[in-house]
């Protein structure tokens, strides 16, 4: 079934999300019948335009009846709701980790792809392909995007489609010296190609010495490529597990211990951190720092794979409240398993 509704939504995103909401409506007016418009907009947390719409749909469809005394199902309501119960059974399953992730951590959105990103491809394709929905739906004539490396940014970058208008794409950081095909360069240049934008490059490493740091700082190029990312609107990043992501860096055995000593769990811009979102340490990078990111108007966190749970964990204790988690199934179990103990 979870198959299922993955092929649906990748068919028609939009559908799916519809029928739930209605199925919602239904079940909700089976709960509490009879029930005003007003009560049932507080409860679903729908504006009363758009639950007003929802209701004469289905009383046209003969699944409600709407009399003074509030709505009631018909016999043909209750007969649908028994129909859909097992399927979105599985489909709510999602949506009730994004709500709890959602308000347990006070950002803006959360969307949880069914799945396993660490064992099936398939999975990591679909949250690069709702991020790129996501993201195109906000974005607008010269807005600037910056945005970070790694497989899962890769993802993101194949799932864009050309737009009406033309957006900047700046590399948040410089490269880690991984595949090149998953450095921020190579994906800012993909994004542009895919939307018809353009692009700057960093050509810097992303870990650097103070005697480096402070030269490359007066270097025009640079110089330029830091005020675009200071400038830009929106931020698309993943979230790294933390040892892993200093064994890439190849830091030094002192730093490793003192992460591990620690209890270091997740990584971003350069920022470890521990489960409580402590900042455990800090890399000298060039390009997009932490306190920069608090100002940003739209703030995309991508990231999935139980193998990343306890890091996106972390990461959410100090996310701005923009943020918006686009995660799978898997890593929001572990996210969510100490909220379902309580």
């Amino acid at each position: 079934m979870k198959r299922m509704i993955q092929v649906q939504q990748k068919l028609v995103p939009d559908l799916i999300d519809k029928m739930y909401r209605r199925f919602s409506i239904l079940t909700a007016i089976q709960k509490y019948q009879p029930i005003g418009r007003r009560t049932l907009s507080e409860i679903l947390n729908l504006t009363e335009r758009v639950l007003r719409s929802e209701t004469d749909l289905l009383k046209h469809q003969n699944l409600i009846l709407v009399k003074p005394t509030g709505m009631t199902l018909t016999s043909e309501g209750v007969d649908v709701i028994k129909q859909l119960q097992d399927y979105f059974s599985h489909y709510s399953d999602e949506h009730h980790f994004a709500k709890m992730i959602r308000e347990h951590y006070n950002i803006k959105d959360v969307h949880v792809i069914p799945g396993n990103s660490d064992t099936d491809l398939n999975v990591k394709v679909e949250l690069g392909r709702v991020t790129g929905q996501l993201l195109e739906k906000q974005l607008y004539e010269d807005a600037i995007v910056s945005v970070t490396g790694g497989s899962t940014m890769a993802s993101v970058s194949n799932a864009m489609t050309e737009l009406p208008f033309s957006v900047l794409f700046v590399p948040a950081r410089g490269g880690l010296g991984e595949n090149v095909v998953f450095q921020a360069n190579t994906i800012c240049s993909t994004m542009a190609q895919r939307t018809g934008g353009s692009y700057t490059t960093l050509y810097v490493p992303d870990q650097v010495s103070e005697q480096t740091y402070q030269n490359l700082m007066h270097e025009p190029s640079v110089v330029n490529t830091l005020n675009r990312i200071r400038q830009s609107q929106f931020i698309i990043h993943g979230i790294g597990d933390a040892l892993k992501m200093a064994n890439r860096r190849q830091s030094t055995p002192e730093v490793i211990a003192k992460l591990q000593h620690h209890n270091a769990a997740g990584e971003a811009f350069g920022y470890y951190f521990n489960q409580q979102g402590e900042i455990i340490y800090k890399v000298k990078t060039i390009g997009l720092q932490l306190e920069e990111v608090q100002s940003k108007s739209h703030i995309f966190a991508v990231a999935g794979g139980s193998s990343k749970g306890n890091a996106i964990k972390a990461y959410l204790e100090i996310a701005p409240e923009n943020t918006i988690l686009v995660t799978d199934e898997y890593a929001a179990k572990i996210i969510t398993q100490d909220l379902l103990k309580n």
